[in-house]
């Protein structure tokens, strides 16, 4: 069951959590991002039952939300891989992630966080 944001803010912002190692939490970022890939999934075969059935002259534009959610959908991923590739770098105060980005198979998304991390050292 769905409840309204006010209701979840509520509960999230009277509830102070103790300080979480890094490993806990990219290893939530990454589970709900996992969440988040799942949705993805579950529209992309929606928009293709969709195509199934849509009209000669819609089809191009159906397609092309298609490619749209797929390319969400391997960003989603690829953020997931990268944080759960990190939440396994135990014990370490700080974290490596050479390898990490080096996993992402979308260039743009490993470039952007290339740079965003570059820029913070």
């Amino acid at each position: 069951m769905l409840t309204s944001g006010e209701e979840n803010q509520g509960v999230l912002m009277s509830e102070k959590l103790a300080p979480a190692s890094v490993e806990t939490v990219l290893k939530a970022i990454s589970s709900e991002m996992s969440i988040a890939a799942v949705a993805c999934g579950h529209l992309d075969v929606a928009l293709g039952k969709i195509l199934e059935v849509v009209s000669e002259e819609y089809r191009l534009s159906v397609m092309q939300e298609l490619h749209t959610v797929d390319l969400l959908a391997q960003h989603i991923t690829a953020l997931t891989d990268f944080a759960g590739n990190l939440s396994q770098q135990h014990g370490q105060g700080v974290l490596e992630v050479n390898d990490a980005l080096g996993a992402i198979t979308l260039g743009d998304v490993a470039a952007r966080l290339r740079a965003a991390i570059g820029s913070e050292a």
